[in-house]
């Protein structure tokens, strides 16, 4: 197997990946880094750095890198629906593209958060119950109906990331709640039905606001087939790993439904009586997914390993198992020095 991994522009976790593998200091083993911007924090701790160009020629760029430094493995973390659409046109240049699934039809499931818990629910998997939301008048008349009983409700895009454009639907909070405690992520109803009137309204989902906790589930699968698996249930500041709950087996199963293939996150979080729902799959690795180093285990080193073929499958997922030890973390900010 070719010796040389090429991470191409990611979301927030692209750094830490990088110097997880570096750090690991794996045998003979090239890392390559690129992102559409200058990103001198995330391309100065690679071997070799790139700044991707335009889609209209990034194919010719990738043969031009794949052919120079010999790319065995092509791992993408952003416009995945994208690669996945020239996958032929990729793997013709005699690599492994890992994009977090294997067709675009996977993507496109796993961003609709409305279809996604479908899915589920026909799967026969626990997810949060989801109401698309079109109009006014349909948000009007489910606050009405409240169709989760008297679960308290929250609201977001149907697509999107980050957790933009939640909000809790809390009828008691003050009409300033939103503008003086932002953070608080809760609105008023009768605000958020005044701000939707007379604006463009993109398709939006209501769900029941669960009690939680949450539990942040990071994976490495090789076609649909979980080789690692981290839990981080979250409890204030405060995240413990774990590989064994309710909540982590059916993040596995979620995972494997989906057919997911790379480093992958799947979310659920408990409802009141204490049972884990999904919220939903990240097809691509999650900000937190470098935590896990904390208990022993590094899945983008795992990931690596497979890749150049120093690992096999099975020697894989037995030291996942083998080197986890439980622990606890707590993220906190800091200060990267950028290079010249």
């Amino acid at each position: 197997m070719k010796n040389c991994i090429w991470f191409m522009g990611g979301l927030s976790s692209q750094r830490d990946i990088l110097l997880a593998i570096k750090e690991a200091k794996i045998d003979d083993l090239t890392v390559l880094a690129s992102h559409p911007q200058n990103r001198p924090e995330i391309l100065s701790v690679a071997d070799y750095s790139f700044v991707e160009p335009e889609e209209s020629s990034l194919l010719e760029f990738m043969a031009n890198i794949i052919e120079r430094y010999e790319v065995g493995t092509v791992h993408v973390g952003r416009n995945c629906s994208w690669f996945e659409q020239h996958r032929p046109e990729i793997e013709e240049m005699g690599v492994r593209l890992v994009t977090g699934a294997r067709d675009v039809a996977t993507f496109a499931l796993a961003d609709d958060k409305v279809k996604f818990a479908t899915f589920m629910e026909q799967s026969g998997l626990p997810v949060v119950p989801s109401l698309q939301i079109n109009t006014v008048d349909e948000l009007k008349a489910a606050i009405a109906d409240k169709p989760f009983g008297d679960v308290p409700m929250c609201i977001k895009p149907v697509t999107g990331i980050y957790g933009q454009g939640f909000w809790r639907l809390d009828p008691n909070a003050t009409m300033m709640k939103a503008l003086a405690d932002p953070d608080s992520r809760r609105i008023n109803p009768n605000l958020y039905l005044q701000a939707m009137q007379g604006t463009e309204i993109k398709p939006q989902v209501l769900m029941p606001y669960l009690a939680g906790p949450e539990c942040s589930v990071d994976m490495l699968l090789e076609h649909g087939e979980v080789i690692a698996a981290i839990g981080r249930k979250k409890e204030g500041a405060l995240q413990h790993m774990e590989i064994e709950s309710p909540a982590f087996n059916l993040a596995q199963a979620c995972a494997m439904k989906m057919r997911a293939d790379g480093l992958i996150n799947v979310q659920t979080r408990n409802n009141q009586f204490g049972e884990p729902l999904l919220l939903e799959i990240n097809l691509r690795p999650s900000g937190g997914i470098c935590y896990s180093r904390a208990c022993g285990v590094s899945l983008p080193v795992l990931f690596a390993k497979r890749q150049t073929g120093q690992l096999t499958k099975g020697h894989a997922k037995n030291s996942a198992v083998r080197s986890f030890r439980r622990a606890t973390v707590r993220v906190v900010s800091d200060v990267i020095h950028l290079p010249e």
